[in-house]
């Protein structure tokens, strides 16, 4: 493995925020679908670490609850189910195979950063279904299980699992237990 990515690894393990967004005051707009949003990890737990936290917002699951896809601005990690996007100012990836769910609420505590065409909507949630459009940019297939890209993914993931396993819940709550 390159030192650098692995440098850039350990950086990205030790990152927090400067400024506790956490305790910044809500804003009480609609979420916007198709949306990326900027703020803590913290200010979804506070027993969380201020880590920074990217999202896209891809669906309104029900009145209070919106399915969101991880974004990180640590586009060299980028792996192949991975899209590479330029938003101006940055440049993100949107990893498909990490969605979560937030109330209006928790999106609210999130500065909304850029807005993306609902073409550009509609081209992730295809690539994530299995489509491949020719021109979208993705990163690199990992070719090893302990490559780096993997565990970066990994510890993406654990940020926010228990925001993933919340439809399970509501699957739970909707489906009405049949007696035979």
């Amino acid at each position: 493995m390159a030192k650098w990515l692995k440098d850039l690894f350990e950086d990205y393990m030790e990152e927090e925020l400067g400024e506790d967004l956490s305790s910044r005051s809500l804003c009480s707009t609609s979420p916007v679908i198709g949306g990326i949003y900027f703020g803590s990890l913290k200010s979804l737990d506070e027993n969380k670490p201020n880590k920074p936290l990217y999202f896209l917002i891809v669906d309104k699951i029900d009145n209070e609850l919106y399915e969101v896809l991880k974004v990180s601005d640590r586009y060299e990690f980028a792996r192949n189910s991975d899209i590479i996007l330029d938003i101006g100012t940055l440049k993100v990836i949107i990893e498909t195979d990490n969605n979560f769910y937030l109330t209006e609420n928790e999106i609210n505590k999130f500065i909304l950063i850029h807005q993306i065409t609902g073409e550009e909507l509609e081209d992730i949630l295809a690539f994530r279904d299995g489509e491949r459009p020719s021109h979208l940019k993705t990163g690199l297939t990992p070719l090893f299980e302990e490559d780096i890209r993997n565990k970066f993914n990994q510890e993406e993931f654990n940020q926010i699992k228990d925001y993933h396993i919340r439809i399970f819940e509501i699957l739970d709550e909707e489906e009405p237990l049949e007696e035979e």
